[in-house]
């Protein structure tokens, strides 16, 4: 059983389902670029893969880091200029509430380069924000998500912890994808991976999380805060 005082959950994929939006705006950037946009059985097949990299350009251009590095930082400012229907991933308010009538503090990070309240205001539309004590996006750390990677999640989790006054080593990182998972390593946080996201169980294991559950609703079942009442 892992042990924490606080968690720290990604937004998209973990707790709202906004998979539609990532491939509308994946073939957006795509057809402005003059490419073929990707149908949707074949986006999810690269998606699921974690081979999106392959379609925006070739393995082995020499300028492969560069147009990546442009392309996603594009597509993390576009993430949230519309929503074609999110859905809250079943299982997540209650969760919230548990951990909230428990006393565990909680906070929501995304990679998205929109301000903070912009998330606040999605997460008050499914009546999560006020279970909410720190939010930390893109950003807030754009410098070193342009500096270092645009996947780069290590200073978004630095801050969001330090927002909520406590030491990541004493977290609980909550995430969909594998950055979650190395990068609150990074910092010694303790590591849960949701498959609610699509990415395959395999390609979470070799980053190592401290455990692999279905959905955010499983949460309570691998971890155990030091304030719960549960």
């Amino acid at each position: 059983m892992i042990t924490a005082k606080a968690v720290i959950f990604d937004f998209d994929c973990t707790l709202v389902d906004t998979l539609k939006r990532y491939h509308d705006v994946f073939n957006q950037l795509l057809t402005e670029r003059g490419d073929e946009p990707l149908e949707r059985d074949e986006f999810f097949r690269y998606y699921v893969a974690d081979t999106l990299d392959d379609v925006i350009t070739a393995p082995f251009n020499k300028e492969r880091e560069r147009k990546l590095h442009e392309f996603w930082l594009e597509f993390l400012r576009r993430y949230r200029a519309s929503d074609p229907g999110s859905k809250l991933i079943p299982g997540v308010t209650e969760v919230f509430q548990k951990l909230h009538d428990a006393g565990v503090p909680i906070a929501v990070i995304t990679s998205c380069v929109t301000p903070s309240a912009q998330i606040k205001e999605e997460l008050a539309g499914f009546g999560l924000d006020k279970f909410v004590k720190a939010i930390v996006t893109g950003d807030d750390a754009i410098k070193d998500l342009d500096e270092q990677h645009h996947f780069s999640k290590v200073e978004i989790l630095r801050l969001v912890a330090e927002r909520l006054g406590i030491d990541p080593r004493d977290c609980v990182v909550v995430g969909d994808y594998w950055n979650d998972v190395r990068d609150g390593k990074v910092l010694g946080a303790r590591t849960v991976a949701v498959l609610t996201g699509l990415m395959r169980r395999e390609l979470l294991e070799k980053y190592g999380p401290d455990a692999i559950i279905e959905s955010v609703r499983d949460l309570l079942k691998v971890v155990k805060f030091e304030t719960q009442k549960l």
